[in-house]
């Protein structure tokens, strides 16, 4: 039953998605106020989470938001299984941005949606991310806004690991920022590349902000904890090396 339950979220979600960007979040991009498109993708997000409660029979439970700082940019550290990390992340924190290819900004209708979302373009073959990353923190410090950061750089598959960036690290070196880890358990339920969805609670776990000071060995340790392995105690796995 769950498989048909699926295949019926899935028909539902991929016919509408391409639907909603066309007919409404490229039209909304060309206001001058990046606030209706906003407000736009809010809805269709809650769209999707209610499509997930109804017909997939998925849950989504946040925790920690007391540790989310308000009125003031900062960092959120994520693992990256699914496509539901951002679309939880940006329901709750609509002025969220990201970091995003270059080669995205090139697409007609692309281009405009994530430039009114404030996405920062970075040419990732050239290493542009490692030599901006002070002046993306002072942006998110200026513009009080919070950046959503998948810190193994891809979606990975349930299990796997791969190596950490560590550009977050020099991101807050020498700017006050903070940084927030979080854990999921998002693949369990919605797995890169799977057609199926399994019915559950989707945890989001926002940790306290890492503390000030640390090396370079030491901040990244404190990553893999909260992001890594405890997302792995979440989905109750042991994950391997990729």
């Amino acid at each position: 039953m769950s498989y048909i339950r699926s295949l019926i979220f899935n028909i539902i979600f991929w016919f509408t998605a391409p639907l909603w960007v066309v007919l409404v979040l490229v039209p909304a991009s060309f206001l001058k106020s990046p606030k209706p498109m906003r407000r736009c993708l809010v809805i269709w997000f809650n769209a999707v989470f209610l499509l997930l409660d109804k017909i997939s029979g998925i849950k989504i439970e946040e925790r920690g938001l007391e540790n989310l700082p308000k009125d003031k940019g900062f960092i959120l550290c994520c693992k990256h299984m699914s496509n539901l990390e951002a679309l939880i992340t940006y329901r709750r924190m609509p002025n969220l941005t990201a970091l995003a290819k270059a080669e995205l900004f090139k697409i007609f209708g692309f281009k405009q949606v994530l430039t009114k979302m404030e996405v920062i373009p970075i040419d990732r073959g050239k290493g542009e991310a490692r030599n901006k990353t002070p002046e993306i923190a002072r942006l998110l410090v200026d513009q009080k806004i919070p950046l959503l950061l998948f810190v193994e750089g891809t979606r990975i598959p349930v299990g796997k690991r791969k190596r950490l960036k560590s550009g977050v690290y020099y991101m807050q070196k020498n700017v006050d920022i903070p940084v927030i880890c979080v854990s999921t358990n998002t693949g369990v339920h919605w797995l890169k590349g799977s057609p199926f969805n399994k019915p559950g609670i989707i945890v989001m776990e926002y940790h306290p902000a890492i503390e000030k000071g640390l090396s370079k060995k030491e901040f990244m340790a404190r990553i893999k904890q909260d992001v890594v392995i405890h997302s792995e105690e979440l989905m109750g796995i042991e994950g391997t090396d990729d």
